[in-house]
């Protein structure tokens, strides 16, 4: 059994690679070889619908999607580009899907030179590990909010009007971890808002002069 698997949203693009001619693949790679390593995957589809005319703009989302996400995969999983070619076809041939599903040796072995040729450019290459290194934490920040609340106070008899109220903050944060997704809530007060939007403030300010500092330097940025 192979030790991959491939996720159904990702079978549209590997039934595209499967269908791209030697042609098409060269004109690909040609492209990408001198693409930024901060590409996003609008600007590779950008790129690519010009040179594949043939190939609908929906299925070139999907290879792109897939090739992305193939990238990152081999980055977390630290494997040889040999080894993982091996297990990526391996899926394919046990595929329940017939479109994906590759079972003639001839037409695997064609699979296993698509997938390694368009698994080893050197620009997504660089900015998967990039991506890999960015990410590489126990918890990963996934989304946040305050709610607020009114608590009324009373002194004695509830059927009378509370003496008074406070007002009450929760910060809720979520975030992904290995084995799924968390939250947290913080009870904030005035002084706790304010602190913590000196400190974010401060961070922005950081990551600004740390970016200033790289392009004095000529480091490229990938995480933009």
């Amino acid at each position: 059994m192979s030790a991959l698997a491939i996720p159904t949203e990702y079978e549209g693009g590997i039934i595209v690679i499967k269908s791209l001619s030697d042609s098409d693949v060269s004109r690909i790679l040609e492209i990408l070889k001198d693409a930024s390593p901060s590409s996003d995957q609008a600007d590779v589809v950008r790129m690519l619908r010009p040179i594949l005319p043939a190939i609908p703009e929906p299925d070139i989302e999907k290879l792109v999607e897939t090739l992305y996400s193939l990238y990152l995969f081999r980055s977390h999983s630290d494997v040889s580009i040999d080894r993982f070619v091996a297990d990526l076809s391996e899926a394919t041939r046990e595929s329940g899907n017939p479109e994906v599903r590759t079972s003639n040796p001839d037409e695997v072995a064609i699979l296993k030179n698509k997938f390694k040729s368009l698994l080893t450019v050197r620009p997504l290459s660089t900015l998967a590990k990039a991506h890999g290194l960015q990410y590489d934490f126990a918890n990963i920040f996934w989304d946040a909010k305050v709610i607020s609340d009114i608590r009324p106070v009373w002194d004695g008899d509830v059927k009378k009007p509370p003496e008074g109220i406070v007002i009450t903050q929760t910060l809720k944060l979520e975030y992904h971890y290995a084995r799924g997704h968390g939250e947290i809530y913080v009870c904030l007060d005035k002084d706790d808002i304010e602190k913590l939007i000196s400190i974010l403030e401060r961070a922005r300010d950081k990551a600004v002069t740390l970016k200033s500092l790289a392009t004095a330097s000529s480091m490229k940025i990938l995480d933009e």
